[in-house]
């Protein structure tokens, strides 16, 4: 039971140095396997006895596995918020960026209107106001 912590705690200070896992939730994992070390080894028959009796758990180590199952509650409780809030942003920030496209299409048609007008025909004649053909055979 005092290896298990141990290669764990190594295993999270390891993924700390490759940048694979943030400080801050490391703090969280290295408490935890911290606490469960120092209950399963250094302080088992002092306070591992004495909080498995105020939990009324009658065997010392099964107390381990509450703790640790206790804390492991909290890690998926906090990660479970930083999901959640990392959901609502990134919701904003699509909903953001659809806004600026829309603003770049905008701005874009505005832009090829000023550098390249559209071509005005001229005005269709109007055979009303047009002077009637001449006779050219009645000359002849």
């Amino acid at each position: 039971m005092i290896a298990a912590p141990i290669i764990l705690l190594a295993a999270v200070i390891e993924l700390v140095r490759r940048r694979r896992l943030r400080e801050d939730y490391a703090l969280m994992w290295l408490a935890t396997f911290s606490l469960l070390f120092l209950l399963s080894s250094v302080l088992r028959d002092t306070l591992l006895e004495i909080v498995a009796e105020k939990m009324g758990i009658l065997y010392p180590p099964a107390a381990l596995f509450v703790l640790g199952f206790g804390m492991m509650l909290l890690i998926v409780l906090q990660l479970s918020i930083v999901i959640t809030r990392l959901s609502r942003q990134n919701q904003q920030a699509a909903q953001h960026i659809a806004l600026l496209k829309a603003r770049v299409r905008d701005l874009e048609k505005h832009a090829k209107f000023i550098d390249d007008p559209p071509a005005i025909d001229p005005p269709a004649a109007d055979p009303a106001l047009e002077p009637p053909p001449e006779d050219t055979q009645a000359e002849d």
